[in-house]
């Protein structure tokens, strides 16, 4: 829509406009597939942000192409975790000497990483508890949801194969309320 010179502008209601989160784990997992999925057909397809018509703003761009490549992170995301565990087993560091460049380096990237997750809590208005949950969700849906949505993409991509989803069950009353997060985590 952007991309054909829509406007749009950035608005808080005081109600949620959009009601109904899967409750359970699975159900978020396949949502999550579901999104990230629709990111990679994106970025492959004739309407990705590189293409877009010069109408389409630069910010607009990178914020799209931000959204259609996250799924690949999740490749550089299974190589970090898997990293440690291979140094160990072949009993060599990857980093054969350590500088004082290379600590002042490492010194500024977590320190800015403090700090934007500092921003971040404070920006929310969350608590630590539910920022530390979110970032455990994220690390779980990047090993998992956004690595089969890669390869889903990769599959039709390639070799044409349609992909099909389930819809997701989503409280649609009130009555949900009662019980908010009661089944949040039973996984199906």
């Amino acid at each position: 829509m952007h991309n054909r010179g829509w406007k749009s502008v950035y608005h808080v209601t005081r109600r949620d406009a959009f009601r109904g989160t899967p409750i359970n784990l699975t159900d978020r997992f396949h949502q999550v597939l579901h999104w990230a999925t629709g990111s990679v057909e994106i970025l492959f397809s004739h309407n990705n942000a590189l293409l877009a018509s010069p109408r389409m703003k630069l910010l607009q761009r990178i914020a799209y192409l931000n959204i259609e490549i996250y799924p690949f992170t999740s490749i550089f995301l299974i190589v970090y975790c898997f990293l440690p565990a291979l140094c160990l087993l072949s009993d060599q560091f990857i980093v054969q000497s350590f500088s004082i460049t290379s600590l002042i380096y490492l010194l500024v990237i977590t320190l800015t990483t403090c700090l934007l997750t500092i921003i971040e809590i404070k920006w929310s208005g969350i608590d630590m508890e539910q920022w530390w949950r979110n970032v455990q969700f994220w690390l779980i849906g990047g090993t998992s949801s956004h690595l089969a949505a890669f390869l889903l993409g990769l599959l039709k991509l390639i070799a044409g194969i349609d992909i099909s989803f389930k819809l997701t069950s989503k409280p649609t009353s009130d009555d949900a309320a009662v019980s908010k997060f009661a089944n949040l985590y039973i996984i199906k």
